[in-house]
């Protein structure tokens, strides 16, 4: 029997791809959650005591320069995430329920984002990354929807992400802009994977205008270039709940052990 017919695909599959990015968005939720607003104190203290504190303490400088390298570090998850989303859409058999999956999601995630964003469980300032996601899923639908080409349906597309864009603006969902922004170019250009993770790392600097730390994400797109395009092993149940479980325990430990 040929051996290379049981090879595995040399790369990065799917399921690599994701602990890769949850462990980009572990550390941007300990470093927001923890460092920035429990050790620092953002958001408690003002501008100026803030910087009181640094100039007084040394530690506090190498802490504040650690929460800034793992900001740029969460900008990275962002581009593996609504890679992710792309592949996930175009190769489910049932796309209502994966939509009713990232929707339930977003839904349990929202209490333990509050908890380990902003300390609260109740937080109407914000709303959890996922929603993007939801949305972004939405968008995909009509992409498909209207995929040939023609004129018309290039308008439509760009009126579809315009609003998709608009509803997040609106809703106020944390990264929702640049997570709508990344999976529009990423659809357009998926059978095309030099010229996408191109595109994909021009959009991605594009997205410094809104957080200057997205310059940090185009780093992502060189696990992405070696994406083998398998799924991998992976457990739907821990893909789904580890989100939310990461964001508990981060939240747990800001509010009751430090």
């Amino acid at each position: 029997m040929d051996d290379s017919l049981n090879k595995k695909p040399s790369g990065i599959s799917g399921s690599a791809l994701r602990v890769w990015g949850m462990l980009f968005l572990t550390l941007g939720i300990v470093g927001r959650g923890i460092i920035r607003n429990k050790l620092l104190g953002l958001g408690t203290i003002s501008s100026a005591q803030l910087l009181e504190l640094l100039q007084s303490s040394s530690d506090m400088m190498v802490m504040a320069t650690v929460s800034l390298v793992l900001s740029a570090a969460y900008t990275c998850a962002v581009p593996i995430f609504t890679f992710l989303l792309v592949e996930g859409f175009c190769h489910t058999g049932d796309y209502r329920k994966y939509l009713l999956r990232v929707a339930g999601l977003a839904l349990i995630s929202e209490l333990p984002y509050n908890l380990a964003m902003s300390g609260k469980l109740l937080d109407t300032g914000s709303r959890n990354p996922v929603f993007g996601l939801v949305i972004g899923l939405i968008a995909l639908y009509f992409y498909r929807r209207y995929s040939e080409k023609s004129w018309a349906n290039r308008g439509i597309q760009v009126l579809v992400t315009l609003a998709a864009v608009l509803w997040a603006f609106m809703l106020g969902i944390d990264e929702g802009v640049p997570l709508l922004i990344l999976i529009a170019a990423l659809w357009a250009l998926r059978s095309k994977p030099i010229y996408r993770n191109l595109v994909g790392c021009i959009a991605a600097i594009l997205c410094s205008v809104l957080s200057p730390f997205y310059l940090a994400s185009p780093m992502a797109f060189v696990a992405l270039h070696f994406y083998n395009g398998e799924k991998g092993e992976s457990s739907r149940t821990v893909n789904y709940l580890a989100y939310p479980a990461i964001l508990l325990v981060v939240g747990i430990c800001a509010k009751f052990l430090l």
